[in-house]
């Protein structure tokens, strides 16, 4: 009888402990949106209104936003013991809750965004699927060590014949330096120099901090360095130290809400700092940069696609025995319609990526596409250190 109580006793210790953790991250969410709202409304919105972030404030949809981020919360995973949770989190941060800022002071489009919604809906109720289950393979480590050298080498030696090799720190050359990668045209550098600064370099920066060793982990930093350098791309240059704070975010005991609270705190640092010292860079970099324009630009998608012909993947790697029906690509042909400068780059995401192609159909078949590669992500971490 004794030992029944204690066990009845322990579970609820634990469900209490869950739910303080549960409370602890929505109010972090929460805080994070509001936040971002403030910025929106007191800076973004009076220094780039020229960029098209323009204040057209609904006070419906502002209420719409939260009740939709409260859906979400519910549903979406809770436990930090699986990788494609933590994945999951990080697209709501970065993605989502920028949406409904952007949803509820720009008044956007309500289907998209609901459709947005029911997206996330269908990805986190697929990630109660059962684990697919996949055999390591025999050889890892050779396989893995194979891969980077053989791209970082590869990567190297087209940035030397190409560009050159030089180092820069600064952050104003960026658009300069843009300017002549993009014109250059290397030949697979959007894929080569993407996966490398991506997905190949964090990799093995925390795979060396975690085997602790420094001489390989300094590598893979002048090696990202030096794509920085040498494309102009800014997300390169902070995927690493991003990686860094992510990996001790996962060593804590409420890592969503360290999440919640870091991203609240550099936008409210943004703001401190335009309020203060009259400075935008802060806020340009994170708020502007990182969250609002990709967000911005997934309702132009919406906007543009939802008027005139998908592309039905003929943008693709497909497009070969596709008709694409543009003359531009979509990321430039969105930068000539909406800020008349078809050489800029408008990139943006799977959702976007999903309803360009085939419309809400498109959003349906990506939130399950999207499920299959989290689980996936889960079976090959099984025995992996989460960091």
């Amino acid at each position: 009888m004794n030992i029944n109580n204690q066990d009845q006793a322990q579970e609820g210790k634990l469900h209490l402990k869950i739910k303080k953790s549960a409370i602890w991250a929505f109010l972090s969410l929460i805080l994070f949106k509001i936040v971002l709202d403030l910025s929106y409304y007191f800076v973004i919105s009076r220094v780039w209104s020229y960029a098209g972030l323009i204040l057209d404030f609904s006070s419906l949809k502002l209420a719409e936003s939260y009740l939709l981020l409260f859906i979400v919360f519910v549903l979406m995973p809770k436990s930090s013991g699986k990788l494609s949770n933590i994945l999951a989190w990080l697209l709501i941060l970065l993605s989502y809750i920028p949406m409904l800022t952007i949803f509820a002071f720009k008044d956007e489009a309500r289907i998209y965004m609901y459709a947005v919604t029911a997206f996330w809906v269908v990805v986190f109720l697929l990630l109660h699927m059962p684990t697919i289950s996949l055999r390591p393979l025999k050889q890892s480590g050779v396989i893995r060590y194979s891969i980077f050298i053989c791209l970082g080498v590869v990567v190297f030696l087209m940035v030397y014949k190409y560009l050159g090799l030089s180092l820069n720190f600064n952050l104003t050359k960026v658009y300069d330096i843009r300017s002549q990668y993009v014109a250059t045209e290397i030949p697979l550098a959007g894929y080569l120099f993407t996966w490398m600064a991506y997905i190949v370099n964090p990799i093995f920066f925390a795979l060396f901090i975690k085997k602790r060793k420094w001489l390989l982990m300094t590598l893979v930093v002048i090696l990202q360095i030096l794509l920085f350098s040498a494309t102009g791309n800014k997300s390169f240059l902070f995927a690493l130290p991003f990686v860094l704070v992510l990996m001790w975010v996962m060593t804590r005991k409420k890592p969503l809400a360290y999440m919640g609270i870091g991203l609240a705190s550099i936008v409210l640092l943004g703001m401190l700092s335009y309020w203060l010292i009259d400075d935008i860079w802060i806020s340009s970099l994170f708020a502007r940069r990182t969250l609002l324009v990709p967000a911005q630009l997934s309702f132009l998608y919406y906007d543009f696609f939802s008027k005139h012909e998908l592309v039905f993947l003929s943008a693709s790697r497909l497009g070969f025995f596709l008709n694409y029906p543009y003359h531009l690509s979509p990321p430039h042909l969105i930068a000539e319609v909406y800020f008349n400068q078809p050489a800029m780059g408008a990139n943006n995401g799977v959702v976007a990526n999903a309803f360009m192609n085939f419309g809400f159909v498109g959003l349906a078949l990506y939130s399950i596409l999207l499920a299959v590669i989290l689980k996936l992500v889960d079976s090959c971490s099984k025995r992996v250190d989460l960091r």
